[in-house]
């Protein structure tokens, strides 16, 4: 199944069609809520509560390098491998990613799925919200996943920056750095949502939050919105671009939204803001 860029957004009723009518249709549901950490929600005791029936949670907390302090920092691929079969993922599924977080959390999940080399993914459009608005059925069963036989056959390490390669880009200025946290997080205005880290924002980016590219019912902007916005903020698709953020998050909201529009493969810094602060990088607080 090779889905075209347009495709990843699926509606609820289409979804509801393909699970019901093809019995060749291999996939897994993955709900992918993240909340930032001084939010005061709890997203898996969220799904625990309710979720889309059959599906499994996909804790981005959890999915996440073993061997780094630093937050959900990307696993190997051998840790991807073993969580997404004890999470029930078989290699042949259609990995179907659903949220009900503000900043569309499934992308960070889209973005795992594409770094390891799974391309078949789709995106329920409006979460889970737009899921009950359509009927779909929800549970709050709790299954144990048959174990999957998932395997990651690739690192794309092109889509991920490190620390070193943000130092030396943000020296250069070679780049489009974009940051996806609010502009108030951005300008240090606002405190950071983590304990102890200083607000402002890496040297030479540009304040792109990821809240501008997503409506009030949670879907990703239409092309010729998200066009139009990236137009306007003087960003052209032929750009060099790092998407970054807080923790590697939202980072990959502006990932997915130039996808979208046909800019594939835009890298985000993983460690991003969490990562920078703490080495003791330089930090601006002012346009």
């Amino acid at each position: 199944m090779k889905l075209k860029n347009t495709e990843l957004f699926i509606e609820p009723l289409e979804l509801i069609k393909k699970i019901n009518n093809d019995p060749n249709f291999s996939y897994k549901i993955l709900d992918a809520t993240f909340y930032l950490p001084n939010s005061g929600l709890d997203a898996e005791k969220e799904f625990n509560e309710e979720h889309i029936k059959n599906s499994t949670f996909f804790d981005i907390n959890k999915i996440a390098a073993s061997d780094n302090s630093l937050p959900h920092m990307i696993p190997s691929k051998i840790e991807f491998s073993l969580m997404m079969q004890k999470l029930g993922v078989n290699k042949d599924d259609v990995i179907i990613f659903y949220d009900n977080s503000p900043f569309l959390s499934s992308s960070r999940g889209w973005f795992l799925f594409r770094y390891f080399g799974h391309n078949n993914i789709l995106i329920l459009k409006g979460g889970i919200k737009n899921w009950k608005n359509c009927n779909g059925a929800v549970s709050n069963e709790k299954i144990n996943p048959v174990q999957g036989d998932f395997e990651a056959n690739m690192e794309r390490k092109e889509l991920v920056v490190n620390l070193d390669q943000m130092i030396s880009e943000s020296k250069n200025n070679s780049k489009l750095i974009l940051d996806a946290r609010s502009e108030k997080r951005y300008l240090g205005e606002a405190k950071e949502p983590r304990p102890g880290l200083p607000s402002g924002h890496i040297p030479n980016s540009q304040s792109i939050p990821a809240s501008d590219l997503i409506s009030s019912d949670g879907y990703l902007k239409s092309l010729e919105e998200l066009n139009e916005y990236f137009l306007d903020k003087k960003i052209n698709k032929k750009d060099d671009i790092i998407a970054t953020c807080g923790s590697g998050v939202s980072a990959c909201v502006i990932s997915i939204a130039l996808y979208c529009l046909g800019k594939e493969d835009v890298p985000i810094y993983d460690g991003s803001w969490t990562e920078w602060a703490l080495s003791g990088q330089k930090i601006v607080t002012s346009v």
